[in-house]
């Protein structure tokens, strides 16, 4: 099956758009001037309701609309589009709108390591025991999420992409960092690589014998974008992913592809089951992850059968994200008591094994922060926030719980008082 992309350039050319009012396609073409947008015939003749179009977690989760931008700067570039302003203006109001989006949120350019004194652009070491990798030609997806948090991956007009190919520098900073046992292949999408691509990578590293490697990880929607990735019957290139993913299985390496699901309906059809069924009989593992997104999931109901849909069809949940503050977070943040009752709600009703998830959780600066309650305090009647970094900077400071004034309004960590 042979890949459609559709962007701001030929999204009208989609059969459903005949289904959509002008106002609404109007408005496409007025956000996607600012935030990334691609879809694909998959997506729209299979996951996206048309006739509920307004409300369907899919097309929300695909197509932009004009409250994912502030009003102030959607009419700003509305008023450019349609005073038919030169495009180099257009994109210079674009970009002014962008950066105001906090484009690399939680201090992420600190996380960019350092080999003999140079810097590695396309690698993040944040954490102790895991880096992540920025494969140069992976830094695009089958179709774009609109809540992406790495927006600014797929915005050519900023120099703020992370990427490299130098995998043998990678390497020599494992080798160098013996505490480093696992490589997440990240993105962009390291799914939208051909397996020679990939293979090639993988090569390196195995040719490099890192004896403190133990896991590689990909973080991949593809499953959910064009599952076709895993399907031989459709794609010439499939068989050989999948011969890739157990040679990978085959050196004694983990693999783990962290798959991101933000709702069951992106699991709703044959074509998604036979990919995992494909995945797993390669020795990989699938972890599920996704963020909590108002308009989307944001629903204890949706998370409980999302959880143990994914349990049945043999994968392992995993994370429950916060969405994070950066490019149309504002349209798809929950308040982070919400958050928790969500999560409390949907766990409390899940089987057994779909509580390995790990929530709420937020990647903030300092690291992964998870709301593990919500105090009262029975002399003064004052609440708290309980939480623990089950991820820290410091490894030495993660698993060590403490409070954290309650906000019903607050959405991340930064907007909480700490208690003293």
């Amino acid at each position: 099956m042979k890949i459609l992309s559709y962007n701001i350039k030929n999204f009208r050319q989609i059969e459903y758009m005949k289904m959509l009012p002008e106002e609404v396609k109007h408005e496409i073409e007025i956000v996607s001037r600012v935030l990334p947008f691609k879809a694909n015939n998959y997506v729209v003749d299979y996951l996206i309701d048309w006739a509920n179009f307004e409300t369907d977690p899919c097309y929300i989760l695909t197509f932009p609309n004009r409250h994912m931008l502030r009003e102030a700067d959607y009419d700003k570039v509305k008023w450019a589009v349609e005073k038919g302003l030169p495009q180099h203006e257009i994109t210079k109001i674009a970009n002014d709108i962008r950066l105001g989006l906090n484009p690399h949120p939680a201090q992420q350019q600190s996380n960019i390591p350092k080999l003999n004194g140079e810097p590695l652009p396309g690698v993040q070491h944040k954490y102790r025991d895991i880096a992540l990798f920025f494969p140069t030609q992976g830094q695009t997806c089958h179709a774009n999420c609109t809540f992406c948090f790495r927006w600014p991956q797929f915005v050519k007009d900023l120099d703020l992409q992370f990427s490299m190919k130098e995998i043998d520098q990678v390497c020599e900073y494992f080798r160098q960092h013996e505490h480093l046992h696992e490589l997440l292949f990240t993105g962009g999408d390291p799914m939208i690589m051909s397996p020679r691509t990939i293979s090639k990578y993988i090569d390196t590293i195995f040719k490099a014998d890192l004896k403190n490697l133990k896991t590689i990880r990909f973080g991949t929607k593809s499953l959910t974008w064009w599952p076709f990735v895993f399907l031989p019957q459709y794609n010439e290139e499939a068989q050989e992913m999948l011969d890739l993913f157990k040679h990978i299985v085959d050196k004694g390496i983990h693999l783990s592809i962290m798959a991101h699901f933000n709702h069951y309906q992106e699991m709703s059809n044959s074509a998604v089951a036979e990919a995992i069924d494909n995945i797993r009989a390669t020795g990989a593992e699938i972890r599920t992850q996704s963020p909590l997104l108002n308009h989307i999931n944001a629903s204890a109901e949706v998370w409980a059968k999302m959880w143990d849909q994914q349990v049945n069809m043999g994968m392992v949940p995993y994370y429950m994200f916060v969405e994070r503050e950066t490019g149309p977070y504002e349209y798809f943040q929950v308040p982070l008591a919400k958050a928790y009752e969500i999560y409390t709600d949907a766990i409390r009703v899940t089987s057994s094994l779909a509580k390995t998830v790990t929530a709420p959780s937020m990647s903030a600066a300092m690291g992964k922060a998870q709301i593990m309650g919500i105090i009262d305090n029975p002399v003064n009647g004052d609440k708290y926030f309980q939480i623990q970094y089950i991820r820290h900077r410091d490894y030495k400071q993660s698993y060590k719980p403490f409070l954290m004034h309650y906000d019903e309004k607050a959405t991340w960590i930064d907007q909480l008082k700490p208690v003293k």
